[in-house]
């Protein structure tokens, strides 16, 4: 817990061997009492985009502070296979 609230962590994994592009994510109200790195997740709207590739077989993983979870999945992405 943080300032008396819950942490929750959003996992996103690309279990096959293929990038994951332009991955757009559902985060309707989205709302964090800690910092999101803009670095890695860009928020407009309801929508949350990760501003970098998913690359095969990793996972991304980012953290928020809020007393309720959101309901974040993805809503849509490209994938390249070379």
């Amino acid at each position: 817990m943080i300032k008396n609230t819950t942490e929750w962590e959003v996992n996103l994994t690309n279990p096959c061997s293929c990038t994951g592009t332009d991955i757009v994510l559902t985060c309707v109200g989205f709302k964090s009492l800690t910092p999101i790195d803009r670095s890695q997740i860009s928020i407009s709207g309801n929508e949350c985009s990760l501003v970098n590739n998913l690359y095969g077989e990793t996972d991304f993983v980012f953290k928020y502070v809020w007393a309720e979870e959101f309901d974040i999945k993805i809503k849509s992405g490209d994938i390249a296979c070379s």
